[in-house]
């Protein structure tokens, strides 16, 4: 299962300031809230507050991130499927990808779907 975390954490900035940060990470491979909340912690060493958690709707992370330039999309993709019946159903969810433009994205996204039995659609990408 995947659980999005924001964590607050104070920086200083180029004029000396205390300035408050909250970034959002994804993690993976977690059960409970509690192991979020750790894996959380320990990307600052402890020196972070977790202000939230929430099971996400991201349902896989489709690749690796290769560079450190490269930032997450969301594709929002759309499955047809026909039943035996003929009756026609939608399922629609979201996968994770890292690319460095929303042209790579949309290239890796469509790559991906590639990969399905059903008639899929990409309907969007988000950074």
């Amino acid at each position: 299962m995947l659980y999005e975390i924001s964590s607050r954490r104070t920086v200083i900035d180029k004029r000396g300031n205390d300035k408050s940060l909250t970034e959002h990470f994804l993690v993976d491979k977690i059960e409970l809230f509690a192991e979020a909340e750790q894996k959380g912690l320990e990307l600052y060493n402890g020196e972070n507050d977790i202000v939230a958690i929430k099971r996400s709707n991201i349902c896989e992370i489709v690749n690796k991130r290769k560079d450190d330039d490269e930032r997450i999309y969301l594709a929002s993709i759309e499955s047809l499927f026909v039943d035996d019946e003929g009756n026609e159903s939608t399922t629609k969810y979201v996968v994770a990808l890292f690319a460095k433009n929303a042209q790579s994205a949309t290239t890796i996204a469509l790559d991906y779907m590639k990969q399905g039995l059903e008639d899929m659609e990409l309907v969007g990408i988000k950074k």
